[in-house]
């Protein structure tokens, strides 16, 4: 036999060898940023859900001058603090820090309606305002995101 032969047939073999493992790694990079991508669209899920839901009660809370300031324990009964918990641990910090702005701006808006402002007050519009721009600022941050991955 001669040694050309044996030596295309190893360099084949040699080749086929690379060329699979290459397209493994392309395939398990592709699965795993489209993981991430799922796991950081639950995280963005969960939290615009917790804090919608947050928002639209305090929409409906009774006027109750003594419970100003505690908006931090009605928050955290409809889950805002659990899903930004698990936001902040997949996602990036300026989206954290915009999550943060919202959910202040949430708690703002639980404080103005416990103060019992009507919701053609001034105070009642800014605060809701703020709560949409926030959101809306997070939402933009999470589209971008979503975009980069």
């Amino acid at each position: 036999m001669q040694w050309s032969t044996i030596a295309a047939t190893a360099v084949g073999a040699v080749l086929g060898v690379l060329a699979t493992l290459f397209a493994d790694q392309v395939r398990w990079r592709r699965d795993l940023t489209e993981r991430d991508r799922e796991t950081l669209r639950t995280a963005f899920t969960d939290y615009l859900t917790a804090l919608s839901e947050a928002r639209d009660a305090f929409t409906r809370a009774d006027a109750r001058p003594e419970r100003v300031g505690n908006g931090h324990i009605a928050i955290a009964e409809h889950g805002v603090y659990t899903a930004q918990h698990r936001l902040e641990l997949v996602a990036e910090r300026a989206l954290v820090e915009k999550a943060g702005r919202a959910t202040l701006s949430v708690l703002d808006f639980h404080d103005v309606v416990v103060a019992g402002h009507a919701s053609d007050s001034d105070e009642y519009t800014h605060a809701w305002r703020t709560v949409r721009q926030a959101r809306s600022a997070l939402i933009e941050e999470m589209r971008q995101v979503l975009k980069r991955r």
